[in-house]
């Protein structure tokens, strides 16, 4: 309704009749009842009271002066000199018409400034700064709206001032402490936000009951722990129609509360999405005769679903949207929907659904969109049933266990915009009758399936997809010609489709709108597109490309602007000398390893300020590595190893992010660097092995107290082991935190609205999991998904000298220790068993001596050991580990002795005095076991067994005396068993 107040649409018509004839044309629709229509007039939604109005009448000439008030202009001044980032952006602000100023709004009439708006049109030109009280002096403010800077402090307490306010948004900023309660003498205020202030609080919300005329709150973000009566507090608020309180660690209702939120409540949006609420909170919107949106996700809810969707059910029931996704509801089928009849959205992703789908579905006649992703639902029945929902426009089915084929009645959805049914189990053939009736198509997921593309060349889609997800799906063998009809898609994963073929020519015109492309793992061969180097491209949007896992040859062609460019495992040659002009300048991942690229680097990388992975390991370059890589400020993993680089490593100190350094395997050479210890703290991996570093190594090493891998093998190392590698806290505190490395690019958001939140997708494009080849267990292996978690020391294959420290056996969270293949001598510390995580352990080849110390016992986790060519002595201590390794973990110790080896220890040898010895008294008694001994048994046996027998046979007065007897003890024995018998049944009174 747009009919402004009867009072105040006389007023405007008095205002017209006095201004000059010349300017009344400008306001000729000035006529009629709905002035809120009228030209330069603004109402508000609800009351319909004009609000402003601005009225401008051509020829340059304005009606009204821009000059603000001298008071609010200082105001705003003092506001401004608060900041302190990104000032430029209201460089505008100065001189005297304030009103002019970027973001300020003024009344036409009295010139008090009444509205500020600073909300950023992107990240770039956010704010920060303190929030400065000045702002309270703006006393005819109607709008206050800083949403998405970094403003930081507490919020004035004086804004409860501002009693004009109709708008105030504080949302996505820095503010912390507590919301001050004055905020609730704001009487006018309509809209309030304070969303994503992660370190605001409040721990009573019973001034917002005082907020009579709010319509739209949105507090989400806020702690709210303690804000046990929020509900009450809420329903208080009685024109309140839209309610958002996501992640506010709302984990209670008062059950008091819940009668209180009756049919005269105005709410149509509640959002209450991840936080702790149980099933009890359902009774609260029973009542709800106007709600069209609940969004209970991620919370507690429990029990049947069935049980929980009859507590929404009432006899009026307008709810279109509602999202109960990632609740621990009890396993069980889809209940009844019915009660919904106008529901347009349903997400229950992870909530324990299983198979069959119900056929009562097809009722629900307004359902676009149904997210069942991350679920139990399996066969192919749910599939077919869904594709009765003609009116779907979008369908998530994605991580399941759904089987059998595509169903051909996917047609049936004319409308369907979304299809996504990654992985789960369909294993058929797509073809043409599939897919002809989709012309709405624009997303299509079907990564991680077993399906085949069988598609005529000559086939010309009906849809214009804008992603296309088909990874370990069957595309090939050819490069598939339908895609040069989808010249607007922007997301393109063909990844591992069996594809082997070179880049068609129109290639390059589906490129230049591609901002995601991942064709890895297939058997692409010939040159990149030459038209990749040409194309236009707008940064602001997401560029990754892989290329990497293909049989691609040439040279490395130049780019346009990428995040992620990844072209490892491929055949490319030549070098990289036009690297710093051709390649984007805005690089995070860059991986070129395992090609045949050749001569020296660029030395431009100074050029490369966001990149955080260069990966340029396997490939034959040559040269000194440029002193340009130590200028990487972002950069975090360094991979250059497995090339032929010369001379030393330049200085890094300013790469203070550094977690991880592979240079090994070249021709490097020089003493190991001092820096390493004392600017790259955040080191995790450090591999220089098989280089040629001399010297001996620093004790600033020892600084590195979150190194977890060390390889210094196969150089030409002298000197000592640190005594201080125990200050090493990842290798000496079991407790110490892992890193997974795990480098992320780009994370994707599929965000279409807050009442679609269960299909929202976040993921992330152009990621790089960091892998090493380390040898442990006496083979090298790669690992890849769990290096954060090994712990090594490898110092093999050098020239050290002198003992090993007895403090090394304080690293107690050490998995691998190899100090093969060097000069130490001395002892092996004889608290090495304190080392109980070690499950390598390789000190063969030095001129250790003494014997094994008996707490080699406790390594109860050693899975490898190799002692061998040391001058060992003395027994083996028995353990289970110990004894159960191969003969040869010993060799060259020719002093050692006991199991497993063959060669028993001197205290195993029996002396022939003592006749207790087991050996010797096995050698007694087989001296017992003579012929003699053998004639002697014939003969007893023969004596004992016919002096018996023969007496029966010959003598029949002793035969019948003998069964005689044997026949007594038989009836003796049944006769007693009777009388037993018997006994009992009278005793117990049974009857037979």
């Amino acid at each position: 309704m747009n009919k402004c107040v009867e009072t105040e649409r006389n007023a405007l018509l008095k205002f017209r009749d006095v201004i000059n004839l010349k300017y009344r044309d400008g306001i000729s629709s000035w006529k009629g009842e709905e002035c809120c229509k009228w030209k330069g007039i603004s109402c508000d939604n609800f009351t319909h009271h004009v609000t402003s109005m601005e009225l401008s009448f051509g020829f340059g000439e304005s009606f009204h002066t821009n000059k603000c008030v001298e008071k609010e202009r200082r105001a705003l001044l003092k506001f401004r000199d608060a900041i302190n980032l990104n000032r430029e952006f209201i460089s505008s602000w100065k001189g005297e018409e304030c009103c002019k100023w970027e973001g300020i709004s003024c009344d036409n009439f009295t010139h008090h400034v009444i509205g500020l708006n600073l909300e950023p049109l992107n990240y770039t030109k956010e704010l920060r700064g303190k929030l400065d009280s000045s702002i309270c002096e703006l006393q005819h403010l109607t709008s206050l709206n800083l949403n998405g800077n970094q403003f930081e402090g507490k919020i004035p307490k004086c804004i409860g001032s501002l009693d004009k306010l109709i708008e105030l948004n504080l949302g996505f900023n820095h503010f912390v402490g507590v919301i001050p309660p004055s905020l609730g003498n704001l009487s006018n205020l309509q809209t309030l936000d304070l969303s994503s202030n992660y370190d605001m609080i409040s721990n009573d919300l019973e001034w917002l009951s005082h907020l009579s005329n709010l319509r739209y709150l949105d507090l989400s973000n806020v702690n709210l722990t303690l804000a046990v009566d929020w509900l009450s507090s809420i329903s208080k608020i009685p024109y309140l129609s839209e309610l958002y309180l996501y992640g506010c660690g709302l984990h209670q209702v008062n059950p008091k509360s819940i009668p209180l939120l009756n049919t005269s409540i105005s709410l149509k949006s509640v959002g209450l999405s991840d936080n702790e609420l149980q099933s009890s909170i359902l009774k609260s919107f029973r009542n709800m005769s106007q709600l069209q949106d609940l969004n209970l996700n991620s919370n507690q809810l429990s029990g049947k679903l069935s049980d929980n969707i009859q507590q929404l059910c009432t006899t009026k029931n307008d709810l279109r949207n509602l999202d109960l996704s990632n609740n621990p509801f009890k396993v069980m089928s889809l209940p009844d929907f019915s009660c919904f009849p106008f529901l347009e959205t349903l997400s229950l992703r992870n909530t324990n659904v299983v198979s069959p789908f119900p056929k009562s579905f097809v009722h629900l006649s307004s359902l676009s969109i149904l997210d069942l992703g991350f679920n139990q639902l399996n066969g192919s029945q749910p599939l077919f049933e869904i594709t009765k929902l003609v009116s779907l426009k979008t369908l998530y089915l994605s991580h399941n266990n759904l089987s059998g084929p595509f169903p051909h009645t996917i047609g049936q959805l004319s409308d369907l915009n979304e299809l996504r049914l990654s992985s789960n189990k369909l294993n058929s053939t797509i073809n043409e009758t599939h897919l002809s009736n989709l012309s709405e198509l624009k997303y299509f997921d079907v990564n991680q399936n077993s399906l085949s593309f069988n598609l005529s060349s000559n086939w010309v889609p009906p849809f214009k997809l804008e992603t296309l997800l088909a990874s370990s799906c069957t595309l090939g063998p050819k490069f598939p010609a339908w895609l040069k009809y989808q010249r607007g898609i922007t997301y393109l994963n063909i990844s591992n489709c069996g594809i082997s073929d070179s880049f068609p020519k129109w290639f390059g015109n589906l490129s230049s709108s591609l901002t995601y492309l991942d064709i890895s793992h297939n058997k692409l061969n010939g040159p990149l597109p030459k038209s990749l180097q040409s194309l236009n491209v707008n940064y602001d949007d997401i560029w990754v490309w892989d290329f990497s896992f293909n049989n691609l040859n040439g040279s490395v062609p130049p780019f346009p602007k990428l995040y992620a460019l990844f072209l490892s495992n491929n055949m490319f040659t030549g070098s990289l000398s036009s690297f710093c002009t051709s390649s984007s300048q805005n690089l995070i991942h860059l991986d070129l390893s395992s090609n045949m690229l050749v001569g020296p680097l660029p030395d431009c990388w100074e050029k490369f300020q966001s990149l955080r992975v260069l990966n340029l390991a396997e490939n034959n370059f040559s040269g000194k590595v440029p002193k340009s890589l130590g200028a990487l400020g972002q950069i975090e993993s360094l991979h250059l190893n497995n090339n032929n680089f010369s001379g030393e490593i330049p200085s890094l100190i300013l790469c203070q992010k550094l977690k991880l350094i592979d240079v090994g395997d070249n021709n490097l050479q020089g003493s190991l660097p001092m820096w390493l210890g004392h600017h790259l703290h955040q080191l995790i991996v450090l591999r220089l092995r098989a280089n040629k570093f001399q010297g001996s190594i620093p004790t600033s090493m020892c600084n590195l107290s979150l190194l977890q891998i060390l390889d210094l093998s196969q150089n030409n190392i002298t000197g000592g082991i640190p005594q201080c590698f125990s200050h090493i806290v990842a290798l000496s505190n079991l407790k110490s935190p892992r890193f997974i490395f795990h480098y992320e690019s780009v994370t994707v958001s599929d965000d279409k609205g807050w009442y679609e939140i269960g299909i929202d997708s976040y993921y992330e494009i152009g990621y790089i999991n960091d892998k090493e080849i380390l040898t442990l267990k006496g083979y090298s292996r790669e690992y890849e998904t769990n290096l954060g978690y090994w712990t090594t020391i490898d110092l093999s294959c050098n020239h050290l000298t002198g003992e090993i420290p007895q403090s090394i056996t304080k690293l107690v969270a050490l998995a691998g220790l190899n100090l093969s293949w060097n000069n130490l001598t001395g002892f092996i510390p004889s608290n090495i068993g304190h080392m109980e995580s070690l499950e390598s352990l390789d000190l063969s080849r030095n001129h250790l001596s003494g014997r094994m110390p008996t707490s080699f016992t406790n390594l109860t986790f050693l899975s490898y050991m190799d002692l061998s060519f040391n001058n060992l002595e003395g027994k083996i201590p028995l353990s289970t580990q110990l004894q159960s390794f191969d003969p040869s973990t010993y060799t060259g110790n020719n002093r050692l002795c006991g199991p497993p080896l063959i060669n028993l220890c001197p205290d195993d040898v029996i002396s022939p005095n003592k006749s207790y010895d087991k050996t010797v008294t096995s050698e007694d008694e087989d001296k017992l076991i003579t012929f003699g001994f053998y004639v002697s048994l014939g003969l007893g046996f023969i004596i004992g067994f016919w002096g018996v027998c023969g007496t029966l046979v010959l003598k029949t007065s002793w035969r019948h005396a003998y069964f005689k007897f044997f026949n007594n003890v038989n009836d003796w024995i049944h006769v007693t068993l009777a009388v037993f018998v018997n006994s009992l049944n009278k005793k117990f009174h049974v009857q037979d």
